[in-house]
């Protein structure tokens, strides 16, 4: 997974976890395997759907599993369609907002859009970049591609062609606790899925101590340049303080 920047929409973690699970449970809730809320085909059909109550039972399906980036990107979703959300259901989703860890860009956006949405059938634009429009906005050259320093290198890494030729690192460097997160309890559950690697971490480590050990030849230790150390060193630091910033 990746991300190519900080606004809604900006990374494979929103399509893959968040999109994909409230999509999963509104085709279950409308016994409709085919309904999507992204890029819906029939999108007529979806606000209508929307419209006629469908959103309030996703939301309050949400709300029973405390999913609060589940609430949210669904009235995002709606919004982008232009449905016809109950006010009092907007209004939850504007005090969820407030106490939900989020990209402040990403949290900007929706508030904004809370707070300029007409409710009127007309689709709210959250003027999000895609990842054609952040690689194209962020060619260099390679002189100023030399010159980058090893904590903004590390930000990047999905590739971009740059002016001159060759590729640039184009990913922005994630944050765990701010990243949106599935549904609690679903497959996408990030705590659930720590707590089975876990599991299968020890079962592994428990086979292992009670398989004899062959004979091997030690292998002979690489030492590498004092350079590539500090570059290294440097570049882990970078990454831990970007993820303990407040």
């Amino acid at each position: 997974m990746g991300a190519w920047g900080y606004q809604l929409f900006n990374s494979d973690n929103e399509f893959d976890v968040v999109i994909s699970d409230i999509e999963e449970q509104a085709s279950k809730l409308a016994k409709d395997p085919k309904l999507t809320l992204y890029e819906p085909k029939n999108k007529k059909r979806v606000v209508k759907k929307l419209n006629d109550g469908f959103f309030h039972e996703l939301l309050q399906l949400f709300i029973r599993k405390e999913w609060k980036h589940g609430v949210i990107y669904l009235a995002v979703l709606s919004m982008r369609l232009g449905a016809t959300i109950p006010a009092t259901d907007l209004a939850y989703v504007g005090q969820t907002l407030k106490d939900t860890p989020m990209y402040q860009e990403a949290k900007t956006q929706v508030q904004k859009g809370l707070e300029g949405y007409k409710n009127n059938g007309e689709p709210w634009d959250f003027e999000s970049k895609d990842i054609i429009d952040a690689a194209n906005a962020s060619v260099v050259n390679e002189q100023q591609e030399s010159q980058l320093s090893v904590d903004t290198l590390w930000k990047r890494t999905r590739l971009t062609p740059i002016a001159t030729g060759g590729f640039q690192m184009l990913n922005v460097m994630e944050k765990w606790s701010l990243m949106p997160q599935g549904m609690p309890g679903g497959p996408n559950d990030m705590e659930k899925g720590l707590e089975q690697m876990l599991k299968h971490q020890k079962a592994w480590e428990a086979k292992q101590a009670k398989e004899p050990k062959p004979a091997t030849e030690p292998k002979p230790s690489v030492e590498l340049p004092q350079e590539e150390k500090d570059r290294m060193q440097a570049a882990v630091k970078a990454w831990f303080d970007f993820q303990m910033a407040p």
